[in-house]
């Protein structure tokens, strides 16, 4: 039997061989490029947490420790986990922030007052003996 020809009188040609699969690429990092964009690193909210550390380290020590795990985190991939310590570093150097404020404030305010009173005092007392 013979073979198929075209038109042409040339004999057919057979499909190219297929080729081998590309070599496996090493999976994705955590900066690649996933579903089309990149993800940008979270912000560690590091201000928050020297803020409460200078205001009120009470409050400043949590906020300092979870803004330090945010950049750890986001390298090894978790980042819904880096973001939930970056939202409570912020929450907890905020709140040193206020606390430490407030107690700064009622602090100024008692000098205030007892230097008024001492005043009245001293006062009251030099009226009384002239």
């Amino acid at each position: 039997m013979t073979e198929p020809s075209d038109p042409a009188g040339l004999p057919a040609q057979q499909p190219p061989p297929p080729l081998p699969p590309p070599p496996p690429q090493p999976g994705p990092g955590p900066y690649a490029a996933q579903f089309g964009y990149a993800p940008v690193p979270v912000n560690n909210n590091l201000g928050w947490a020297i803020g409460g550390i200078l205001v009120c380290w009470p409050f400043g020590i949590p906020s300092l420790i979870k803004s330090l795990a945010v950049n750890s985190l986001w390298a090894q991939g978790q980042f819904n986990q880096a973001q939930l310590a970056a939202d409570e570093a912020k929450k907890w150097g905020k709140i040193g922030i206020i606390v430490g404020a407030s107690a700064y404030g009622l602090l100024i305010l008692a000098y205030v007052v007892f230097f008024i009173v001492y005043a009245v005092l001293i006062g009251s007392l030099v009226a009384t003996t002239q």
